[in-house]
């Protein structure tokens, strides 16, 4: 780790850019235990609050790369500057190894056709592991270089495309941003980049 990685990172394109992480920010909520932060969450709902702000509370944000504030009239969030030495050491990518043997290559009907692309790149339900720990791999490395596309924000949270090169061949995955740069993929193929 260098003592410029808080002050500058390089983008996929190989450019220097200003590293300019942020925290998102809604008071009150813990990022742990994730019981005890649902309970406050759901609380602060009936108090009024947006569970869509309450979600994305603690999340690890590009400032450049974040939802825009204020998410709606009344929004109590703000951004707080964190180091990308914490996001660093902090972030982690979670992938349930059933996203393959469960989803992708229990058949073709629950996997919607999704097994068919990777039976082509001449992957079987024997390669699960490797796949899940390579999207783990990948991803976590793309979040960290900030090459994350925000999609839907609702009340479980931030879903992030984040893209996925097996074999030269290259799309998008979904993931679930959570709080303190933990990503949890929600599925394996999002989509073919254009």
């Amino acid at each position: 780790m260098s003592i410029f990685d808080d002050l500058i990172r390089i983008d996929e394109d190989g450019n220097l850019s200003y590293n300019g992480w942020i925290e998102w920010d809604h008071f009150l909520i813990p990022n742990k235990p994730e019981w005890f932060r649902e309970i406050l969450r759901n609380l602060m709902a009936l108090l009024g609050h947006c569970l869509n702000c309450t979600a994305l509370d603690g999340c690890y944000l590009l400032d450049s790369n974040c939802p825009e504030q204020p998410l709606h009239e009344h929004c109590h969030c703000k951004k707080n500057n964190v180091s990308f030495s914490v996001v660093k050491k902090n972030s982690n990518a979670e992938c349930a190894i059933e996203k393959f043997t469960e989803y992708v290559f229990k058949n073709n009907k629950d996997s919607k056709g999704k097994n068919k692309i990777f039976y082509a790149l001449g992957y079987s339900i024997k390669d699960s592991e490797y796949l899940k720990n390579e999207y783990c791999r990948q991803a976590l490395e793309q979040y960290l270089l900030g090459n994350y596309k925000l999609k839907n924000l609702d009340r479980r949270g931030q879903r992030l495309a984040i893209a996925i090169n097996l074999k030269g061949t290259k799309f998008y995955s979904g993931w679930m941003l959570c709080p303190e740069g933990k990503i949890r993929n929600t599925t394996p193929f999002g989509g073919w980049i254009k």
